[in-house]
């Protein structure tokens, strides 16, 4: 181990033994916890529940013993929704409770225990295919077939459009990619994909690999500075704040936006390019990396309100007491037991506000609600879609 990963591991140990020093167990964070409300009665599967547990850890030298596979199992199965951060807030301490939980995942990583075993091989393919799916990266743009995109740096673009790996690669988030395009297309903005785009590093850090997530940042750096990036617009929420929050200020020399944003401010003066009324009944779901990560409440309401003929509800846990839809913090790559699944309930809370429609602005959100749907053959009820396609449809 040399000299930086020792400061870094003495960096997260501190981080872990601070926050969990001022955790007054107010159980605030109790209720607003995805974790908890699917594993009901387990003091442990909770935001302070977790924190402790990795203190106690390091405080007894646990790390080394038999328990080690049961806190890593504890430590992974949450979702990092930052629900207990924003409760924590508001009611508490304000304790920076998450990130106290991925200090304890990247110590988990340097010593080798975390993180779980299904998520071992999505880290080997970050770094050897960089996506986390193991699919080449000469297959990352055939979703693009037939259709005629710039492509950066070999062409010049006022907006880089990070695509990311997930709807790049499965097949079920094709038609989102294509109806941005579209969208694109018709509100005529100058946009290019980047030539040789890898994964932005989010599931590497989230899994608590800090070694791939960097050497990830620093291909898109060089990537971005190469390419003369000013402007990115994301696809991905996930995308969006790595690159806001993550990457290194003094390294950005552009801006980044998840495109809720950017569409809701060009249709605010081409609105009328939206002609076609949708009978729908839309619920929006908030993703939490674009909702309690970056408090982008409003902006996908905004922009789903816009189309003509589409009623918008809500459901009873909207914006910052939202209900996580079970797939971040790198769970994507790993089944956790939990009963009811968060997906499920989620679509059953659509369907309860009487949504035909259920929205969302999240590739790995549409995915695990989507499946869900699947599962409870809700199908025929109520459809889930991304908001890239209510605007599309609107615009035909």
């Amino acid at each position: 181990m040399d000299e930086n990963e020792i400061n870094g591991d003495s960096h997260n140990r501190e981080t872990v033994l601070d926050a969990a020093s001022r955790c007054r167990n107010c159980n605030y964070c109790f209720t607003i916890c995805p974790l908890f409300q699917s594993t009901r009665g387990f003091m442990s599967q909770t935001p302070s529940g977790i924190l402790q547990s990795i203190k106690y850890a390091i405080k007894w030298d646990l790390l080394k013993g038999k328990e080690k596979e049961i806190l890593r199992d504890l430590v992974y199965s949450c979702t990092t929704c930052n629900g207990c951060v924003v409760r924590c807030k508001a009611k508490a301490t304000g304790i920076p409770v998450l990130e106290a939980i991925e200090a304890g995942r990247k110590i988990l990583r340097e010593m080798m225990i975390g993180p779980l075993p299904q998520q071992r091989k999505p880290l080997k393919d970050l770094l050897k295919n960089g996506n986390p799916y193991g699919e080449k990266p000469e297959k990352r743009f055939e979703w693009l077939e037939g259709l005629s995109v710039k492509r950066l740096p070999r062409d010049q673009a006022d907006i880089l459009l990070y695509v990311g790996c997930t709807l790049s690669y499965d097949q079920d988030l094709h038609s989102i990619g294509r109806n941005l395009l579209a969208v694109f297309d018709r509100l005529d903005i100058d946009y290019g994909i980047l030539e040789n785009e890898t994964c932005c590093g989010d599931p590497a850090l989230r899994m608590g690999d800090e070694a791939i997530f960097q050497e990830l940042m620093d291909a898109n750096v060089r990537l971005f500075k190469e390419a003369g990036v000013k402007k990115i617009v994301t696809l991905s929420p996930h995308c969006f704040n790595t690159f806001s929050k993550e990457y290194p200020e003094q390294e950005k020399q552009w801006s980044v936006r998840h495109y809720v944003e950017f569409l809701l401010d060009v249709l605010k003066d081409k609105k009328a390019v939206l002609t076609k009324k949708l009978p729908y009944t839309v619920a929006y779901h908030d993703a939490c990396y674009l909702g309690r990560h970056n408090q982008i409440y409003d902006p996908p309401r905004e922009l789903i309100a816009m189309v003509p003929g589409i009623r918008l509800v809500e459901m009873k846990m909207k914006k910052d007491e939202a209900l996580c839809c079970g797939g971040g913090g790198g769970r994507m790559f790993a089944e956790v037991e939990e009963e009811p699944k968060l997906a499920r309930t989620r679509i059953n809370q659509a369907i309860d506000e009487g949504a035909d429609v259920l929205a969302t602005a999240c590739p790995w959100c549409f995915t695990m609600l989507l499946n869900a749907a699947k599962d409870l053959q809700a199908t025929d009820r109520i459809k889930v879609m991304d908001i890239t396609g209510l605007l599309k449809e609107s615009m035909a």
